[in-house]
């Protein structure tokens, strides 16, 4: 057995703000790396694309772990949050078969190929609607004015909530993503993703309610209505799944828009070639996923003793999929480091792979497509406004505090 090598640091504040060396430095030693989280915690984390790929479908590894996302919250602290591990764990992403299976094939009646595409009027709609005040030459916070309030409004139509909800669904979603992305999560950190669950817990409950009086053409109406085989949801499974909906269509979204022109707005030459041939919009998108991956990482729960890159983990340890990293691994892409929007082919780890390959993913593709190049097109000599914009500590959903343009 191959003996835990020294720690490595990954998650510093330095490598929040530029990832992308320290991964190229992790691939040429190797695919998997014992990395410090905190200062009494590390984890295995797998950096290579293939390896990455491999243990996402191995079902000897479990997406149960709601609990262990308290680490490293001290110990005497962790009964304090019996109520957010309960909530997080009915999600989709945090269960496995057979509940992950039925749950998963009653929630994809809602996102079919077919009815994603069906909200394509409605989603060209809230971007044209977002655009309209935004004045050539005027400065902008895109983050605040566009990347945040599109993907909002877009999930919220689909489940047909109310935009006067659209404020504390943004502040809610942020804190659940601090808890969330940050490794090193804190006690406050935490109390503040429980307090957002309930909140939105409640919001929901009530809403479910009032839907089973008054059905509409809208998601939960169809989560509502969905049964299979006699499987339906339960009152508990069908908020949750509300909450996950509404946080992953919002934070990954939002971080795809961000994200995505921020790197467009440092490599003029590719924006150019995208604003002359819109026809490359499904391939940038795909690109831009890759180039600078919304979520950076997931993890997994071991099962049973297996054996990962020659190291033996033992049963009960989590695992880190780096995604980030593996959407940079130079063994899977050409010139990973490049930017290269007519890349074909391009299988990146953005939504993840296997059973837990992301749902939503049709409709995030769907949303950046359509809101990247409607802002290409539209404001075809936008600039960057000011000093390098500051990343989000939230490392594993990356994404920026603020993009202040010239548009």
């Amino acid at each position: 057995m191959v003996t835990a090598p020294a720690k490595k640091v990954v998650f510093s504040d330095e490598v929040v703000q530029n990832p992308y060396p320290t991964y190229a430095r992790m691939h040429e030693e190797g695919p998997l790396h014992y990395v410090e989280v905190a200062s009494k915690w590390a984890v295995w984390s797998i950096f290579g694309h293939a390896e990455c790929s491999s243990i996402a479908k191995d079902p000897r590894l479990s997406a149960k772990r709601a609990k262990q996302m308290l680490l490293p919250l001290p110990f005497s602290r962790q009964s304090e949050f019996g109520e957010l591990t309960r909530m997080l764990s009915l999600w989709l992403i945090f269960m496995d078969p057979p509940e992950h299976t039925r749950l998963r094939k009653l929630l994809n009646k809602g996102f079919s190929a077919a009815a994603v595409e069906g909200l394509r009027p409605q989603v060209e709609t809230i971007v044209d609607q977002m655009l309209k005040p935004l004045k050539h030459g005027s400065e902008v916070e895109l983050m605040e004015e566009f990347a945040n309030p599109v993907p909002v409004r877009v999930i919220s139509e689909l489940l047909g909530v109310p935009q006067t909800q659209h404020g504390t669904f943004v502040n809610a979603s942020r804190a659940i993503a601090a808890f969330r992305g940050n490794p090193n999560r804190t006690v406050e950190e935490a109390r503040a993703a429980q307090d957002a669950l309930i909140e939105l817990t409640e919001f929901f409950r009530k809403t479910v309610a009032e839907r089973r009086r008054n059905k509409g053409n809208d998601l939960i109406s169809l989560l509502i209505d969905i049964e299979e085989e006699g499987e339906v949801l339960t009152e508990e499974e069908l908020y949750a799944q509300c909450i996950a909906l509404l946080f992953a269509g919002h934070e990954t979204t939002r971080n795809l828009i961000g994200n995505g022109m921020y790197t467009l707005l440092q490599n003029p030459q590719e924006t150019a070639d995208l604003r002359e041939k819109p026809d490359m919009i499904r391939t940038a998108v795909e690109e831009l996923l890759r180039y600078e991956s919304p979520v950076q990482f997931t993890a997994r729960v071991l099962k049973e003793d297996i054996e990962v890159c020659g190291q033996q983990i033992r049963k009960g340890w989590t695992v880190q999929c780096m995604l980030g990293a593996a959407n940079r691994d130079p063994k899977k892409f050409k010139e990973p480091d490049q930017l290269n929007l007519k890349r074909l082919n391009n299988e990146h780890l953005a939504f993840s792979a296997g059973p837990h390959f992301c749902i939503g993913a049709q409709l995030a593709r769907l949303e950046g497509q359509i809101a990247i190049l409607n802002l290409v097109q539209r404001f075809p000599k936008m600039k960057l406004a000011g000093p390098r914009p500051e990343w989000a500590s939230t490392f594993g959903l990356r994404g920026l505090k603020a993009l202040p343009v010239i548009m």
